[in-house]
């Protein structure tokens, strides 16, 4: 499915916010996204972390896993489309599961929309939602994938 630049996307909080993880936490402090064999570490930064492509980065919001769904809080990561795969993010199916791996465990998120917003750089106000946005441009457009938190 490709993303549709017509697509609005809704929030679609959990009935209660979920402690649960799958176990797995990172011994050295660090997070790592997961969408099927490709894998990137995560860490915050401003622009000059995401120009330096070596990085997934976390642009705002807060720390992965530590969403509350009542207090509408959005974790963004974003990467270029030309550095290490984070082309995918703008463009992953609905459906598709995503883990991050933290300090505080493994969590699972799921792609329930996303949206393909006119120009690169563009404001970001009410372009992110969910518990996780992942952003990257999509040729001269930038593109969001819309994940809740299972």
């Amino acid at each position: 499915m490709s993303p549709s630049p017509r697509a609005t996307p809704t929030r679609s909080p959990r009935a209660t916010p979920s402690p649960r993880t799958l176990g797995a936490r990172s011994e050295d402090g660090s997070t790592t996204l997961r969408i099927g064999d490709w894998s990137a570490e995560v860490v915050r930064g401003g622009q000059d972390a995401v120009d330096a492509c070596e990085d997934a980065v976390q642009w705002t919001g807060p720390d992965l896993g530590t969403e509350d769904g009542y207090a509408l809080r959005t974790a963004v990561v974003v990467g270029h489309e030309y550095c290490g795969g984070f082309d995918r993010f703008a463009q992953l199916p609905v459906g598709t599961t995503v883990t991050a791996t933290t300090p505080r465990g493994t969590f699972t998120y799921r792609v329930y929309a996303h949206h393909v917003s006119p120009g690169r750089g563009t404001p970001s106000h009410g372009l992110y939602w969910g518990d996780l946005t992942l952003q990257s441009c999509v040729g001269d457009d930038t593109g969001f994938s819309y994940l809740v938190r299972e």
